[in-house]
């Protein structure tokens, strides 16, 4: 992970037609506005908007209309700053629209000593989780495919810098293998691989289009989702949202499950204010937000 080039927080505010505060902003979002004659100008980090909005905005959340601060929440340091998801984006993705609307609540500045720290933290807790909802942390429902595996294998073989001091039976071999996987698996190559196989008689890795096949082969992945594949927040999120617990549950994952996708979140908000020690954060940030679990 890389730190941020430029501010976290921008601060920019978007005005209703009226002159009420709606929301904070980027300064891209202001110019989008502007750009489409949306809005007018006030000052460089001001809009007002040219119409009447549906809705309110954020004017009743008063965490959305505060100036941010552009600091680590956990040292408070302004330096080598990384947007930490609270609620890591795997389960947060699986949500509803309504949750993933709300997900600013949830992204705050962290610098990148203090968030190498707490993944440790995050990495053990998502291991428990792993158990507890028998979610493996790489999904479930992954097809292998031995024949690209093998081919692969052969290919890079071919390819190495090394491949004069193979014996001719076995790089004969290599090239058999090399080739039968290729041409049976010829959708899935380039084009221009695509046709070079079907005109192949013997593989010759000293001929450049051949030596792109062989590179193509090399790259492929021999494990990849099946058509029923579910990733580990998919697993997780489908059992706390179909209320889905079982006996091997700890009680605060059954708690979790009993609660719904709101105690997910806190769970996670929950762990990262134990383990991160976060000593900036911003006013209104609350473990239990919202309030009434909405």
């Amino acid at each position: 992970m890389q730190a941020r080039a430029k501010s976290v927080y921008e601060n920019c505010t978007v005005l209703d037609i009226d002159g009420n505060m709606l929301f904070r902003a980027s300064r891209k979002r202001l110019d989008w506005y502007l750009s489409r004659n949306l809005a007018t100008e006030i000052n460089d980090t001001t809009i007002q908007l040219s119409f009447v909005n549906k809705g309110t905005g954020r004017s009743t959340e008063p965490f959305y209309l505060q100036d941010m601060q552009n600091i680590c929440v956990v040292c408070g340091t302004a330096d080598g700053l990384t947007m930490h998801h609270v609620v890591p984006h795997q389960y947060r993705q699986h949500m509803g629209t309504a949750i993933k609307s709300h997900s600013s609540f949830d992204l705050l500045p962290v610098c990148m000593r203090c968030h190498d720290q707490y993944e440790r933290h995050a990495t053990a807790f998502k291991k428990h989780l792993e158990q507890c909802f028998q979610a493996p942390l790489e999904g479930r429902g992954w097809i292998d495919r031995r024949d690209i595996h093998q081919g692969a294998r052969a290919a890079a073989a071919l390819l190495s810098p090394h491949v004069a001091k193979i014996p001719e039976e076995r790089r004969a071999e290599l090239r058999q293998t090399a080739q039968a996987v290729a041409q049976a698996r010829v959708l899935l190559f380039s084009d221009s691989a695509h046709t070079c196989i079907e005109s192949w008689r013997n593989v010759d890795p000293e001929r450049s289009e051949h030596r792109e096949v062989l590179r193509e082969l090399c790259e492929m992945e021999a494990r990849v989702p099946g058509p029923d594949f579910k990733s580990h927040g998919e697993i997780v999120v489908g059992a706390v949202g179909g209320a889905q617990s079982s006996c091997a549950m700890c009680a605060e994952c059954k708690a979790m499950v009993a609660g719904g996708f709101h105690a997910l979140m806190v769970s996670w908000r929950s762990h990262f204010v134990l383990h991160a020690r976060p000593a900036h954060l911003p006013q209104h940030w609350v473990a239990e937000y919202p309030p009434s679990g909405e």
